[in-house]
């Protein structure tokens, strides 16, 4: 290869990259990304080889920061704790820093080939909460003012580690109590989820596809770990063990879900169903239903798009301000 044609490709490359930055950059100021915003503190780590990022507030109105801890989504095979600068909701964070609230984002064990990720993103949620709590006071942290939210399988994990006690997992931290819980197009019943339609039409096509391709996207046997339609007895205990209607009591906190009607891939089912099964427990919780919209959001009109951020900031600061005026 010639000096001209390594500086020709050099060249190339430099342009490459400029242009993917500028583009991004151009993304997250379009969008408002709350990485466009106030104080960050990056990968900060919380355990092993895992990281969160805080986003401290735009305006300190408190000596203690409210906190919300954000879980992302991505089927437990994917997505980014950085993912919440492109997601749905950006409007309720921004709006929520500027009314002096910590927002907390982080990464948890994702599957792996022949791996599944439970119980380890369960008990990654916990480690993650107990490492907030002890770094509450050097972060101007508000324990006592504390909630989660996640989508879609972070909305899962968000419900497990509200839910659920560290001890369930073989854990020593003792249970921290969420003032709400914040469910958006979460799976809140894996067996029931592993065997809707809307899962095995998606299966059924990723089977239709050349072996190599069909083997990296076979969600259910990733997240099982091994083949949910060999013994259908292990699949629904499995299942059950991970599933947040398992562990349903009358100690949990408020919950807002929100959830479309045209869901593909988490049906409404599971967000009506869990809110039956809370109203029959006395918990107090709100449903919204977003009509013709599909998961992620996707087919929400600006009108819906702008209720999201509302629905969202609304239930936060609704509960932040009865419980100061307790």
């Amino acid at each position: 290869m010639t000096r001209k044609t390594i500086k020709y490709l050099f060249v190339i490359l430099v342009i490459l990259v400029v242009s993917t930055t500028v583009g991004l950059t151009y993304f997250f100021y379009a969008n408002e990304a709350p990485i466009t915003k106030g104080k960050i503190s990056y990968n900060v780590t919380y355990k092993n080889n895992l990281s969160l990022d805080i986003y401290h507030p735009t305006n300190i109105l408190y000596d203690k920061s409210p906190l919300v801890l954000f879980v992302h989504g991505g089927a437990w095979i994917a997505g980014r704790k950085e993912s919440m600068n492109v997601n749905r909701v950006n409007g309720a964070i921004n709006k929520l820093r500027d009314h002096g609230y910590t927002i907390i984002s982080i990464e948890y064990t994702l599957a792996r080939d022949k791996k599944t990720p439970f119980p380890a993103c369960i008990v990654d949620g916990f480690d993650a909460i107990q490492w907030i709590s002890s770094h509450a006071d050097s972060l101007n942290l508000d324990m006592d003012n504390f909630g989660i939210m996640g989508e879609s399988a972070g909305a899962h994990i968000a419900m497990m580690n509200t839910i659920t006690n560290p001890a369930d997992f073989g854990l020593s931290h003792p249970k921290l109590a969420m003032d709400y819980m914040i469910d958006i197009y979460g799976p809140s019943d894996l067996y029931r989820l592993y065997r809707s339609e809307s899962l095995d039409s998606i299966m059924t096509m990723i089977k239709e596809l050349p072996k190599p391709i069909n083997q990296h996207l076979n969600l259910a046997h990733r997240v099982f770990g091994f083949d949910p339609e060999v013994d259908q007895e292990k699949t629904k205990s499995f299942a059950d063990q991970y599933s947040p209607v398992t562990y349903l009591n009358d100690k949990i906190p408020p919950v807002l879900m929100i959830h479309g009607d045209a869901d593909q891939v988490v049906p409404l089912d599971q967000s009506i169903s869990l809110k039956s099964r809370l109203d029959s427990l006395g918990i107090e919780n709100e449903i919204h239903i977003l009509e013709g919209t599909n998961h992620a959001f996707i087919g929400a009109d600006d009108t819906q798009k702008a209720d999201i951020q509302r629905w969202i900031f609304d239930f936060i600061e609704s509960r932040r301000s009865a419980k100061s005026q307790d």
